[in-house]
């Protein structure tokens, strides 16, 4: 029999009553808190050591026996249930269930989380501030509480202590104990009822649909949990590969090092008692001298008259990727300068991978609705070095590794069918015609019969996928010539460009013509209470809306880096000033304040929602593209989390659209693999109706790209190896 405890705390100027739990009627809304003993280890899931709970009129600790009766009687009634941290304490109570046989109040949290019965404050409130001002930080408890409540939460001793209370008599507990326990209760079912008022109020605004909860709070929640125990599953690394590919690397590094101080004698840093090149005591490297280096690409910028962007200080941009890259071919310190940058970045990948076992984190939600990824960030391997290769699944087991085919294709399609009612991509997805092969036949003027006789179609298809994956995503030519060499090894031309951007969204796929269309001067004419005639008056080719955007950012530069000419600002601010009608906005133009909390920020974006119910707000013409069908798979994807970790699969990884898992070496592979494409497949599909989802798999003995699907001669899946 718990011994009975009683109580109160104050929070900011009010002041609470609390008591034990014991059986006590609760309310439809619960918010839980777990305190349990210290982590220890990333694959570690703490000890309950006791439970606080708050319906917002009544206040109670309970002991960890008690929780499963709390939890069936709640849940079997319909109740709900808030977390703030859902990832954390939902394993936490998911851990005491299992060790002590508590299987229906299990099934039932199992069962809450599905039906969206199950709240995080956290995940909820950085919902509500990234439909507010495109800011996707997730808050402590103490940090939400003063944000949203207007008060402070002190974090006392008792938090680090409760291993202390492990199966002592309560009458025996400090009072304190009690009190730091119900204070987070109270605090986050405070914290809840002020979030969901403010979301929604948001969603009605936009008329968002709510079967995945506010701003999609559900799907958030289950891959929360999800992502959790792929971060506790971990990963195995196979060390001894991983130390020779490191050698390699600094070999190579080494002799690049040599090569630029050949080239420039003058390149790192020296000291000046011994003339030895200063190191770099993180990396071992040896430091650059950042003067020099610009100097170098000063003058052979001006030998080869190359148009190099600069910085806000007028000096060169030293960027390889956007700047250097694609000019390395023209001088051996710049072809010397570029592969050096990019080994010393391959090689910061090694920071995280050190050890045998390694459990990557995972962030729930970032701006663009995906996840992302630290110590280290798998999500981001370098795809044309080895170092996935490390990475091997426990012994007795192999790696299933399964991605969606063209998801964002597909998400796109379905966007485009919802906003503008029609989408010749979406026919073609359900003909199962490969997307990327029809835009190639299209773009060559061929049948797709006669496409598929070309003797270089697979260069052409690899073309073809630059464009549909980045038109949508709001490229214009220049960045397409970029994102074309650098991630897809194609060499295009900028008429190249023009002509296809004209031709995908004219003529392959014309939905996107409507879809790219952007109307940023109706934007700018609502927020200035004037008529979008007026805008287009003042403003009436795209380029000067762009160098509006600049001048309002604090940036007024060209793409070249040059500055504008002061009567151009000077046009600009005056054009603003008369035009305008918005008289809070007037103190702000007078006073030219480019911060960036100025509402003058927002005169040129918009806030664009998501068919989940998601809102990405205030954003720029580029992420008001590319969210909406990009957010849209991420959804889909995160749906697939936690129907795999609900139907016990050990995932390892997941990669944007790519999930890896380990499976028993001995098991019926053959059954397994089509069990997991089909839960990933089922998840997705509500999100893309009318639309054939479809995934690529493999089996494997390390994390290989490029691995595929292979059978034997009785058509049984079997491990994929890399030709030797």
């Amino acid at each position: 029999m718990t011994a009975i405890q009683s109580g109160s705390v104050t929070l900011g100027d009010k002041t609470y009553n609390w008591e034990s739990w014991n059986g006590q009627k609760l309310g439809k809304y619960i918010a839980l808190d777990t305190e349990t003993t210290l982590i220890d280890g990333a694959d570690h899931v703490p000890r309950l050591c006791m439970v606080s709970m708050s319906d917002g009129e009544r206040h109670y600790v309970a002991e960890p026996t008690q929780l499963s009766q709390i939890l069936e009687h709640h849940l079997k009634g319909g109740g709900h249930i808030v977390f703030h941290n859902v990832a954390f304490d939902f394993w936490v109570i998911d851990q005491y269930l299992s060790i002590n046989g508590k299987v229906s109040a299990r099934n039932w949290l199992w069962h809450a989380v599905d039906q969206g019965r199950v709240h995080d404050t956290m995940i909820l409130a950085a919902l509500v501030t990234l439909a507010q001002s495109d800011n996707d930080r997730m808050l402590s408890l103490a940090d939400a509480t003063k944000r949203w409540c207007g008060y402070a939460l002190e974090k006392d001793v008792y938090r680090l202590r409760y291993s202390e209370i492990r199966n002592v008599p309560w009458n025996e507990v400090e009072h304190g104990f009690f009190e730091y326990a119900v204070s987070d209760a109270i605090a986050t079912w405070q914290l809840f009822t002020k979030i969901t008022h403010a979301a929604k109020a948001i969603c009605d605004g936009y008329s968002l649909p709510r079967s995945h909860g506010f701003l999609t709070e559900s799907i958030q929640v289950k891959a929360a949990i999800g992502l959790s125990r792929i971060k506790q599953n971990g990963m195995r690394v196979d060390l001894d590969r991983l130390v020779l590919l490191r050698q390699e690397i600094d070999a190579v590094i080494s002799e690049l090092v040599n090569k630029m101080r050949e080239i420039e004698p003058a390149i790192w840093k020296v000291h000046l008692k011994n003339s030895k090149a200063i190191i770099n005591q993180t990396t071992g490297i040896p430091i650059m001298d950042e003067k020099v280096l610009r100097e170098r690409l000063e003058s052979i910028a001006l030998a080869h008259d190359l148009n190099i962007p600069r910085t806000r200080t007028n000096k060169i941009s030293a960027s390889v990727g956007e700047c250097w890259t694609e000019h390395q071919g023209l001088d051996l310190f710049v072809e010397a300068f570029c592969k050096f940058k990019g080994f010393t970045k391959l090689r910061a990948f090694f920071k995280g991978l050190h050890q045998t076992q390694i459990h990557p984190e995972y962030r729930t939600l970032v701006k663009t609705g995906r996840t992302s990824c630290s110590k280290p960030n798998i999500q981001q391997l370098p795809s044309r070095v080895a170092i996935r290769d490390t990475i091997i699944p426990r012994p007795g087991y192999l790696f299933f590794i399964i991605d969606y085919n063209s998801l964002e294709l597909r998400t796109l399609a379905a966007v485009c069918e919802s906003q503008i009612g029609n989408s010749k991509l979406r026919e073609i997805l359900i003909q199962e015609i490969d997307p990327h092969s029809y835009t190639a036949a299209m773009f060559a003027g061929k049948s797709l019969g006669e496409f598929g006789e070309l003797p270089d179609k697979k260069q052409l298809r690899q073309r073809a996928k630059v464009f549909n994956f980045g038109i949508p995503a709001g490229f214009g030519a220049a960045s397409l010539v970029h994102h074309a060499k650098f991630n897809y090894g194609v060499e295009i031309s900028l008429d190249e460009a023009r002509l296809f951007i004209h031709k995908l969204t004219r003529e392959v796929y014309p939905e996107l013509e409507v879809y790219l269309r952007e109307d940023v001067k109706s934007r700018l004419a609502a927020k200035l209470n004037v008529d979008v005639i007026q805008v287009h008056t003042m403003w009436p080719e795209p380029y000067q809306i762009g160098s509006l955007g600049k001048i309002l950012k604090g940036n007024p530069t060209k793409a070249d880096g040059t500055p504008y000419e002061p009567y151009a600002i000077e046009k600009n601010w005056q054009a603003l000033l008369a035009l305008n009608k918005n008289p809070e906005l007037e103190p702000h133009i007078r006073a030219r304040n480019t911060s960036a909390d100025s509402p003058l920020q927002k005169l040129l974006t918009s806030s664009v929602p998501t068919l989940t119910g998601r809102v990405r707000g205030e954003v720029r013409f580029t992420a008001a593209k590319n969210t909406p069908f990009q957010g849209l798979a991420a959804d889909g994807c995160k749906l697939a989390i936690w129907d795999l970790t609900k139907a016990g699969y050990r995932v390892v990884a997941f990669i944007h659209d790519e999930f890896i898992i380990e499976l028993k070496a001995d098991q019926d592979l053959d059954l397994a693999a089509a069990n997991i494409n089909r839960i990933c497949c089922e998840a997705m599909q509500p999100l893309v109706p009318g639309i054939p989802v479809k995934c690529e798999f493999a089996l494997t003995e390390r994390w290989y790209k490029g691995a595929e699907a292979v059978y034997d001669e009785s058509g049984r899946l079997k491990v994929w190896r890399p030709k030797v």
